[in-house]
């Protein structure tokens, strides 16, 4: 199967650049803005990302992921609109399409959407997998039976209160022992500014003692931000990790780490041996909440296996549609511990619970 990535100036442009080049049968896999990168960006105007295929060749789901994260101006933030037609991508609605009101073209309902219970497909247009709406849906029907609430309001109360027996609190610090915690996951997560939250409420609220490490991994770890707070906050930072290092006369640790390409196997082995020699390591994977959703599960897969304790999600302010944060939890054994958005330190940086991943409910 081969998606070919094309790169327009604006609808138009893409249906004739895919016509050219794959005929008029071919259908749309995604589609995404894509700014202009560097000091081009002050003039040059945003262009679209188009992801197409023939018909008879239809993505898989994996095969979707893996060339949406082949492609950096993307972003992993693409629309995914499976069996868009080329006339119906020439059209501005079609295109800019709100995510939390993407119509799913070309997907057919899961069996638990087929039903009586009507929510499943609310759970799926609020970005929730299939295969994981039908495990919600499967859950409330044991435990209610399968003759929904007469109100879609109760329906729903039902269903999000099953949706929440899934979650897997995060497990606590270990006792007695002071917390090292390594901060891992791919470049531009905001994994830096995450660490850089949890040090500042850990020493301004909290009023424990930590030191800090800046380290490189396979390549130099450049990011100043730590430092700067570092300095900011009193923590000494450091740029060596000792094997024979303790954190005696402080309460808690943290490390930081490049950023790791999920594409690259080399990399990631190389990762797992540089956690290995920090004893004790509690180790915290850092993704961004605003990622496609299968963008996210295909890196959280490539680090699974490092001894990940928890992840934290950042850029959860860019990111409307919380519920879809659940297919991790659903699709991976990772625990969510925090929150994160904004870049302002410490700003917004919440402990993770599923009353904040569930829709508030109005009405009865």
């Amino acid at each position: 199967m081969n998606v070919t990535r094309f790169l327009a100036r604006d609808a138009a442009d893409a249906v004739g650049q895919i016509r050219s080049r794959l005929g008029p049968d071919a259908v749309v896999v995604s589609v995404a803005q894509a700014p202009a990168s560097g000091v081009s960006r002050l003039w040059r105007k945003p262009r679209l990302e188009v992801l197409a295929c023939l018909p008879e060749a239809a993505p898989t789901p994996t095969q979707i992921s893996q060339a949406a994260m082949a492609a950096p101006e993307m972003n992993g933030q693409a629309l995914l609109a499976n069996g868009t037609q080329l006339d119906q991508l020439d059209s501005e609605d079609s295109v800019f399409v709100r995510p939390e009101a993407a119509p799913n073209r070309g997907e057919s309902p899961s069996p638990a959407t087929e039903g009586s219970w009507r929510s499943g497909a609310v759970l799926h247009q609020m970005g929730l997998q299939p295969l994981h709406v039908e495990k919600v849906i499967e859950r409330a029907q044991s435990k209610h039976g399968s003759t929904p609430p007469a109100s879609l309001a109760r329906e729903l109360a039902l269903v999000y209160a099953a949706l929440a027996s899934f979650w897997r609190p995060a497990a606590s610090s270990n006792e007695g022992s002071p917390a090292i915690h390594v901060f891992v996951g791919p470049p531009g997560s905001g994994k830096t500014t995450a660490l850089c939250k949890w040090l500042a409420k850990t020493v301004l609220a909290g009023g424990v003692t930590a030191r800090a490490w800046r380290l490189d991994g396979r390549a130099a770890h450049f990011a100043g931000l730590l430092d700067v707070y570092g300095e900011i906050l009193g923590v000494p930072v450091e740029r060596e990790w000792n094997v024979e290092q303790k954190l005696e006369g402080f309460d808690a640790g943290f490390v930081d780490l490049p950023g790791v390409d999920t594409r690259d196997p080399a990399a990631i082995g190389q990762l797992c041996g540089r956690v290995k020699k920090i004893p004790g390591a509690r180790v915290h994977l850092v993704l961004n909440a605003a990622y496609d959703v299968l963008v996210t599960l295909a890196q959280a897969r490539a680090f699974a296996s490092l001894p990940v304790s928890d992840v934290i999600f950042t850029h959860t302010d860019e990111e409307k549609r919380m519920v879809k944060l659940w297919n991790l939890v659903l699709g991976t054994n990772f625990s969510v511990r925090f929150l994160s958005g904004g870049q302002n330190i410490p700003g917004d940086f919440f402990v993770a619970t599923p009353e904040l991943l569930i829709p508030r409910q109005t009405g009865g």
